[in-house]
């Protein structure tokens, strides 16, 4: 027993020290690492699709400038961005703020279900090889417990920088033409590497780009090259409104019918499973989940969205809006929270919710399983949602600080979150 007591003490003071659980599992999902050849984020492969935006450091204390870069990365199918570590003195320290400007930034990053490519030195320094040394020690030092990256070294003499980052943070992926974790090339390789490729400056052949990883430079060009890159084929597709399910008065009014009540012709699921959604009894409903979700074939702006749906009790599921290529469309685009939670008190995820940042005005579902009725309307800034008869929002996104970065133009799309949900009677008019 007079041993007890001390372990008791100890086994607590580890339980107060050690972060929480849900804080370690989201590390470890957002973790970078290399194994059998491959990059992996947490237990997932990863693919880098990135476009440089060198001076993203320096929009840490702009937040809407940084979410505005992060967002147009994400609009065109990226799901990383290349930024320059920046943040040191004359002699090759870091700066004391810089550390926790890469954290604040990679957090911005992984928010969005995203990742980073930190370049460690910058242009500048990379003809004074004592002072390249003395930063990539100093970075190490400073970021070797943030993994959530991947680091990328260049230099002349490029062992010695390789050698010191490494003494220092062993645990961290490094990119580089040589000896790195992950490989930088300037060419297409001829082959299939033994260890991870990044190519710089150019996007890989469709049927190379699954295993390549890339990296753009920072100009208007390289976005419009990744759109049409990450186009979906769908997207091409020929496709004519079936507009004879509509009432006289919306075909007056300029509407346009989404689904024709038996195929999915003008839209695409965005994830690898392609049998996620179904036409079922002239509805489309979610089947299984690894779809990701329902997107529609074009990109609208200013419109005036109608549609039916019904959830079980306890479901959960949502309409994007304005939703872009990759990245999470609840904090690129937005997300029109969906719920089988009748009764409920409203929050910011209850149906009706612009999701995780305005709660409803009133939850107006009906009893789980019944047919509810939504119109939502977005121009510019100003978003308008009337469920069942009740207006359910009126809110000014320009007057969230949160909410006046995301884009004002993408995709509408229907989520899959592992759960049933039925749509129906979906038209749409742009404005």
């Amino acid at each position: 027993m007079r041993f007890l007591l001390p372990a008791i003490v100890l086994l607590i003071v580890i339980a107060a020290l050690a972060p929480p659980a849900s804080a370690q599992l989201l590390v470890d999902r957002e973790k970078m690492s290399v194994r059998d050849g491959q990059l992996w984020q947490g237990k997932n492969l990863f693919t880098m699709r990135a476009i440089s935006v060198p001076d993203l450091l320096a929009l840490n204390a702009l937040p809407y400038e940084l979410a505005k870069a992060l967002d147009h990365v994400a609009e065109v199918g990226g799901n990383t961005v290349a930024f320059t570590l920046s943040a040191y003195n004359d002699d090759g320290t870091l700066r004391p703020d810089a550390a926790k400007a890469v954290k604040d930034v990679i957090e911005q990053v992984t928010w969005r279900r995203m990742t980073g490519i930190c370049r460690v030195l910058p242009n500048s320094a990379l003809d004074d090889p004592g002072k390249c040394l003395a930063m990539a020690r100093a970075a190490a030092d400073g970021l070797k417990s943030e993994n959530r990256v991947v680091y990328w070294i260049e230099g002349h003499d490029l062992n010695p920088l390789l050698e010191a980052f490494r003494e220092r943070a062993p645990q961290l992926v490094v990119a580089a033409k040589s000896d790195g974790d992950v490989e930088v090339v300037k060419e297409l390789p001829a082959n299939d590497t033994q260890k991870p490729a990044m190519l710089e400056g150019q996007i890989p052949p469709l049927d190379r780009r699954a295993a390549l990883h890339f990296v753009l430079p920072a100009d208007e060009a390289s976005y419009a090259s990744l759109d049409a890159a990450m186009k979906n084929p769908a997207e091409s597709l020929p496709w004519t409104p079936d507009n004879s399910l509509l009432s006289e008065q919306e075909r007056a009014d300029g509407f346009v019918s989404l689904f024709d009540g038996k195929t999915l012709d003008g839209w695409w699921i965005i994830g690898k499973n392609q049998n996620g959604f179904a036409v079922t009894d002239g509805t489309i409903q979610w089947k299984s989940e690894g779809g990701g979700g329902l997107y529609t074939r074009d990109r609208y702006n200013d419109f005036v969205l109608r549609l039916d749906w019904r959830i079980n009790k306890g479901g959960n599921s949502g309409i994007y809006l304005r939703a872009p290529r990759a990245g999470r469309q609840s904090k690129v685009g937005m997300e029109f929270q969906l719920q089988g939670d009748e009764g409920t008190p409203v929050t910011d995820q209850t149906t009706g919710a612009v999701y995780s940042v305005v709660a409803p005005k009133v939850n107006a579902t009906k009893p789980a399983g019944e047919w509810n009725t939504i119109e939502i309307a977005l121009n510019g800034a100003h978003l308008k949602a009337v469920l069942n008869g009740q207006v359910v929002q009126d809110t000014d996104l320009d007057q969230s600080d949160e909410l006046r970065a995301r884009l004002r133009n993408g995709f509408i799309g229907l989520q899959d979150h592992a759960s049933f949900v039925a749509f129906r009677n979906i038209r749409v008019k742009r404005l």
